[in-house]
């Protein structure tokens, strides 16, 4: 096998390859440096580099121009393919059609959002892009960054509480506000009549935590208030919980978008608060790496359109 000097093909600059693809054609310096908006020095130097680096004249002068040599001859069509492959870089996209296109958006969320977001998502893209792969990954905000940022995932639907400062190669949007409310089962005394603070505070609850954690926004806002509660237990994702809450009697915080769409089928209802500090905001990240793909611009947009539909309903 033969060894490939790193240090000749940096010789090998797109300037020396167009040289000698003129050269090639017209066979006279005089005409390729015309025809590159060149001179007849700097052709001639990016045809040293050419000899230098493949060990080979390859134009031999003649009375008539300059000849190729065989070497040149077998290097033309490879050295034309690289320079049509530099050139299709710089050649505008084609307009971006959804329909046709083919690729995979891979969304980082907690369970939360993929359980709101991502069925009316699915849904969309099956009649809009049919050949687009969708690929759901259940992260909480941080792990999600990470993924974002070593390309794991295309795009982070997450509650962030800090700001992006460590993160410039990231790009956040907030898309919607969301808001807690408490969920149980239908026939759950707490329900059976308006409760305060205080009722909230003393039912049994069921956290959702994929750590383990048994605090959440909610034990902060009710520590503000001199309240705590009582978790019971603890679950790692969506599904579970409601599960968990159609054959007892706890209760859980919940956001009202999973409310809504969810409770019916558990046989589950769910009220306002009685505090505030339940609210929280939604952010599209995506990094920048992406920013001039019009695939993922416009599945950025499809996330966020199906974002503010779920909202407005």
């Amino acid at each position: 096998m033969v060894d490939i000097s790193t240090s000749d093909i940096r010789r090998i600059d797109p300037t020396s390859m167009m040289v000698f693809l003129a050269l090639m054609r017209h066979r006279k310096g005089t005409m390729a440096a015309e025809e590159l908006g060149l001179t007849q020095p700097a052709i001639s130097h990016a045809l040293k580099r050419m000899r230098g680096v493949y060990k080979d004249p390859l134009f031999l002068r003649r009375s008539h121009g300059m000849e190729p040599t065989a070497l040149a001859r077998e290097l033309e069509p490879k050295i034309r393919e690289v320079v049509d492959t530099l050139a299709q870089t710089l050649t505008p996209a084609a307009a971006f059609d959804p329909s046709d296109v083919t690729g995979e958006l891979r969304l980082g969320a907690f369970d939360f959002e993929l359980a709101t977001i991502l069925p009316a998502l699915v849904s969309r893209l099956r009649r809009s892009a049919p050949k687009v792969s969708i690929y759901g990954f259940q992260l909480v905000s941080e792990q999600a960054l990470e993924a974002l940022l070593n390309g794991r995932i295309d795009m982070a639907v997450v509650y962030f509480e800090h700001t992006l400062g460590d993160h410039p190669s990231l790009i956040c949007e907030p898309i919607y506000s969301e808001k807690y409310v408490a969920v149980a089962r239908k026939d759950n005394s707490l329900f059976n009549k308006p409760f305060d603070l205080d009722d909230f505070a003393r039912a049994d609850h069921l956290l959702v935590s994929p750590s383990g954690s048994k605090r959440n926004m909610i034990d902060h806002a009710l520590q503000l208030e001199g309240l705590s509660r009582t978790v019971r237990t603890v679950v790692p994702s969506l599904f579970s919980a409601l599960a968990v809450l159609e054959q007892t009697d706890l209760v859980a915080s919940l956001p009202e978008r999973v409310a809504i769409q969810h409770a019916k089928r558990f046989g589950l209802a769910f009220r306002e608060l009685p505090i505030k500090g339940g609210q929280f905001q939604l952010h599209a990240i995506t990094h920048k790496r992406d920013s001039n793909s019009a695939m993922h611009q416009w599945m950025a947009e499809q996330v966020k359109e199906t974002s503010l539909a779920n909202e407005a309903k």
